[in-house]
């Protein structure tokens, strides 16, 4: 065989990340162009449908007017199938008898894939050469495959986008130059005809009180204190997702940060939106602009960003899961009928672009059939370069046809540290899928051994495009879902977990989402949960080094029946880091905290090391203070302060190991942290049998935090700390 005759081959295969991809003929994507005399612009889609209505009905006609070509899907039922070769050749025959049409490249597929995905070679190459390459090596290899440069350093730096002189080579000449020794990657530019990860909702919005039967999947949880942020968002009791994750009790530590941008790469954000604040500027990377507005009608990426971050208490629709951070839209693709028109290099481009502008988080509601080398290495680059090396956290979606199968990227998950896939949960705690008691039959939520955690993905109130443009005609939606809507949740977590401690690494901040999950269906990850639905509030609570528990109770000895404090306390690490605890004082004082009674202090020399993630505490019982008054008239006040060195860990997976040999070195000391709390008896005689007294310490921001509740007739206290 010549080489000529090896290119001219059909070759039913690409490289993608390394490993050859297979490719089938496309079974509902066919393309066509104009003739030479007109553009396809010209012609209209009325004109498309109506020349090919002989032989098939178009279900739908994409144009891309940038390649002059037409796509049509055909409509089920049709009778079309690429892989049905005589009814290929009747639909190429026809068009080749139309004086106003050609065929056009041929459209493609990943018949192992688990979203149906058009792939069109377009006569276009990325290539990454490798570091050593000399410039006229570079030349002479383009130059033996008759390419041409049109853009270098693109998709990223060392890269380029090659035009083919002949475009039904593309396939054939992209796998001989990945088999190069002179080239990292090489891949065709498909232009991808990707489907939208939400899905049309008609579905009425179902009772969980109603509809709830006993042999659903619910479970129920640890009790959680009551939340005490308030939202007076009009929308927000629509906003059963938001209770659902616990983001009201989780606004009690954080509401976000305006520091903390979160990137939305969809197909556009409306920036003028009225409830959304936005990092700008903004990127298109469908054009190149820092203008990423969506065209009529493309509401997708202002749904997603809603969900992520709407202001909250601005008296305007409803709230996100972080409403104090920012949103950077950056636009990959633009709406075609009920999905979208990217390539590999745009979705590349725009990961790349949004962490070079200063992205902490990226939110993706989209995914596809079909890997890709440049957008992989755009999404590892986001872990090596984002937040000046402490990586980017990642969100995506799995996808929504209710398969084993997680979608690319999501599936990358487990290759790339902080990445996460994402799966959608209704509103009974159920993988949401065609038989769910969400009464949506027409999707589900994809499922395999990459997904991490699920997220509200159903009936969800968000934000739409600003008057007629959008989805309903209004500025908000009831009823966004898919994976699509469930992956935004995330990163809004994500948002919140890094207004916290943006000193956290992105696998890190994985790694926290993935324990404090609260787990549903088999216990331990499993398939289709992943670890399980994600709970906000656990998840910041796992960023303080020492929580701490107390228990306190009155006691009266001695013939004078002085009032003592009996003390229960337990220290312990409920975070990702390895914890010393160094020193702590426990003090009592006078009524109005103007003199120290009493003092029990702790000095290990020096203390042990809990663990991360292990429950590891240090137990102090039965410390025994000197409070105010006697049985007759008493009160106590308390209050703790300690210090303690912590370790972040060295690589993602813990618990850690062999954390006795840590060097002090390595460990942060942090200097002091408090807490107080007291109770008074309550001095009127008929109160005193059953009187309760109802004690509250504020929080770091002011607001009311910790409480004590003082039992008169049993003689306890009971302290919850939050």
């Amino acid at each position: 065989m010549t080489e000529q005759q090896r290119l001219d081959d059909n070759q039913l295969y690409y490289y993608a990340d390394d490993k050859k991809i297979s490719l089938m003929p496309s079974r509902q994507f066919i393309t066509v162009r104009a003739d030479a005399q007109r553009n396809i612009s010209s012609m209209g889609v009325n004109q498309i449908v109506e020349s090919l209505s002989a032989v098939t009905t178009p279900a739908q006609v994409f144009q891309l007017p940038q390649y002059n070509l037409a796509v049509v899907k055909v409509a089920p039922g049709s009778g079309f199938a690429a892989t049905s070769t005589p009814v290929a050749e009747t639909i190429r025959s026809f068009v080749n008898s139309q004086p106003e049409l050609t065929l056009g490249p041929s459209v493609y597929e990943v018949p192992e894939a688990s979203t149906q995905e058009g792939l069109i070679p377009i006569g276009e190459i990325l290539v990454k050469f490798k570091p050593n390459v000399s410039e006229s090596q570079k030349k002479q290899l383009l130059g033996e495959n008759n390419l041409e440069v049109q853009r270098s350093d693109y998709p990223e730096p060392g890269a380029y986008l090659l035009a083919c002189e002949n475009g039904s080579q593309t396939v054939a000449i992209a796998n001989k130059l990945h088999e190069s020794d002179l080239v990292e990657y090489a891949q065709p530019n498909f232009v991808r005809l990707t489907p939208r990860l939400n899905t049309p909702n008609g579905a009425q919005v179902l009772s969980p009180e109603l509809s709830f039967n006993s042999n659903s999947s619910l479970k129920t949880t640890a009790a959680t204190p009551s939340p005490s942020a308030s939202v007076s968002d009009p929308g927000f009791t629509s906003q059963w997702g938001l209770k659902k994750i616990l983001a009201p009790e989780a606004w009690d530590i954080s509401m976000g940060s305006p520091d903390i941008a979160i990137a939305v790469l969809d197909e556009g954000c409306d920036l003028n939106h009225e409830d959304i604040s936005y990092k700008l500027p903004g990127y298109d990377a469908t054009s190149g602009s820092d203008n990423p507005s969506p065209l009529p009608r493309d509401g997708h990426g202002t749904s997603c960003a809603g969900i992520v971050a709407a202001k909250a208490n601005n008296g305007l629709g409803g709230a996100g899961v972080a409403p104090n951070c920012k949103i950077l839209p950056v636009r990959i693709a633009y709406g075609a009928g009920g999905g979208w028109v990217t390539t590999d290099a745009q979705i590349a481009d725009g990961v790349r672009t949004a962490v070079n502008r200063g992205a902490d988080v990226l939110s993706n509601s989209w995914g596809g059939g079909a890997p890709s080398s440049a957008i992989t290495s755009a999404f590892q680059y986001a872990q090596t370069n984002g937040r000046g090396g402490k990586g980017c956290p990642i969100a995506i979606a799995t996808g929504n046809e209710d398969v084993r199968g997680v979608s690319y990227p999501a599936n990358l998950s487990p290759t790339i540290p902080g990445l996460m896939a994402v799966g959608a949960s209704n509103e009974w705690d159920q993988r949401k899928n065609r038989t769910s008691l969400d009464g949506e039959s027409w999707w589900g939520s994809n499922y395999g051994p990459e997904v991490d955690v699920v997220a509200p993905g159903v009936h969800i109130y968000t934000t739409d495009i600003m008057g007629a443009a959008g989805y309903g005609g209004g500025n908000y939606i009831p009823n966004f879902n898919g994976t699509s809507s469930a992956t935004p949740h995330v990163a809004g977590l994500m948002g919140l977990i890094l207004s916290v401690d943006p000193n956290l690494r992105s696998w890190e901040v994985e790694e926290i989402i993935k324990r404090s999950a609260d787990d549903f269906g088999p216990a331990g990850r499993d398939e289709e949960f992943g670890f399980g639905r994600i709970n906000c509030r656990r998840a910041l609570e796992m960023l303080s080094p020492i929580s701490f528990n107390i228990n306190v109770t009155p006691e009266f000895i001695g013939a004078g029946r002085e009032c003592f404090m009996r003390i229960n306390l337990r220290l312990f690490n409920p975070s990702i880091n390895s914890v010393r605890l160094d020193s702590l004082n426990v003090t009592s004082h006078n009524d109005d905290w103007t003199a120290e009674i009493d003092r029990f202090e702790y000095r290990p020399n020096p203390g042990g090391i809990m663990e991360p993630f292990t429950g590891q505490d240090v137990l102090f019982n039965g410390i025994l203070l000197k409070a105010n008054g006697t049985e007759s008239g008493w009160s106590y006040r308390w209050s703790l302060s300690w210090t303690y060195t912590f370790w972040r860990p060295n690589a993602p997976g813990v618990p850690l190991s062999a954390n006795t040999a840590l060097a002090e070195s390595a460990g942060t000391k942090v200097t002091a942290k408090s807490a107080k709390g007291g109770a008074t008896m309550p001095q009127s005689d008929s109160l005193r049998k059953n009187a309760t007294a109802m004690i509250h310490t504020n929080g770091a921001n002011g607001v009311l935090d910790d409480s004590i509740v003082v039992e008169r007739q049993s003689r306890t206290i009971t302290i919850v700390i939050r």
